[in-house]
């Protein structure tokens, strides 16, 4: 992981870059929760720690407590406004992830001048194919539906009217095979913007084409999928180099259909709490059912610095 020079600040530069992922884009109408679907209770977690990254630790093997101040990173929302999400203050999301921050011995901290690590905070929806250009509606379907009709036309027309027809149905078929190309091009990379958010991409690059598990990180990435992002930094390191070394990322999700994220959310961090500061070594899944919530009273939720 390297050290990234910060210009206009910490809470610009992350923004940006995750907008960029994204694809940011305007909202939708809203979305209702619907019933549990299969696979809906998956929770899928990624996480990464810098090789320069090394937790003291005590003789009995339990971590030595290191201080942390959150920054918001944003609600970086979804294709449509969600009740279950949007409502959703930074300060409640970040009371939800100081319980299992501290069953990893990380301490909320407001002192500045001593704190070790600046956690900033990123959760939302991600953005799918389908939110933008639903399949069944797209240019190519529609123009393969007139070369079908110029077809009908061409067979049942004879000579000069047949000719002219085959003409149409052919200009269509090329039309439609032109678009097909562009649109899978955009879904590449939107799937490649949502892979990197959600932690994917290493997954995905290491599995064969014919293993029927890339089918399934596919079908994944390509449903909506409610999302948090934890990066830590050195906060020692910023204070005194101007610096924003990333020691440690923790990304989970899980899909948005049959979930309530407000419900869901104290579950999903208390999964991802156990890669805090570690290496998952790939992209893990575990059921819901796994977690153990225990929130508690903070000492401390830190002062978040301004943006």
């Amino acid at each position: 992981m390297k050290s990234i020079p910060i210009r206009g600040g910490l809470h610009g530069f992350l923004q940006a870059a995750l907008c960029l992922l994204m694809g940011c884009s305007a909202p939708m109408p809203s979305r209702t929760v619907s019933a549990a679907v299969k696979g809906a209770q998956v929770t899928a977690v990624y996480s990464r720690a810098s090789k320069d990254y090394i937790r003291a630790q005590n003789p009995d093997g339990s971590f030595q407590p290191e201080t942390y101040e959150f920054k918001d990173g944003g609600n970086f929302g979804g294709p449509r406004y969600d009740v279950t999400m949007d409502r959703l203050s930074f300060e409640d999301v970040s009371r939800v992830i100081t319980g299992p921050l501290a069953s990893q011995d990380y301490v909320a901290s407001d002192d500045h001048a001593t704190t070790s690590l600046l956690i900033v905070v990123y959760w939302g929806t991600t953005i799918v194919p389908d939110d933008y250009n639903p399949r069944q509606s797209r240019e190519s379907v529609r123009l393969r539906e007139q070369a079908g009709a110029s077809g009908d036309a061409q067979n049942e027309s004879k000579g000069a009217a047949a000719a002219a027809a085959f003409q149409v149905q052919s200009t269509f078929m090329q039309q439609a095979q032109a678009f097909s190309v562009a649109e899978a091009e955009q879904d590449s990379q939107t799937d490649a913007k949502t892979a990197n958010i959600l932690g994917y991409t290493d997954e995905i690059l290491r599995t064969s084409p014919r293993d029927p598990h890339l089918s399934t990180l596919r079908d994944e990435i390509e449903h909506d999928r409610y999302y948090v992002v934890l990066l830590a930094y050195d906060y020692r390191a910023a204070r005194r180099l101007g610096q924003h070394k990333l020691l440690w990322e923790t990304r989970f999700s899980i899909p948005e259909t049959g979930n309530d994220f407000e419900k869901s959310f104290p579950l999903m961090a208390s999964i991802a709490a156990k890669y805090f500061g570690q290496d998952s070594h790939g992209l893990v899944h575990h059921n819901l059912g796994e977690g153990h919530v225990e929130v508690g009273e903070p000492k401390s939720l830190g002062a978040v610095p301004e943006k």
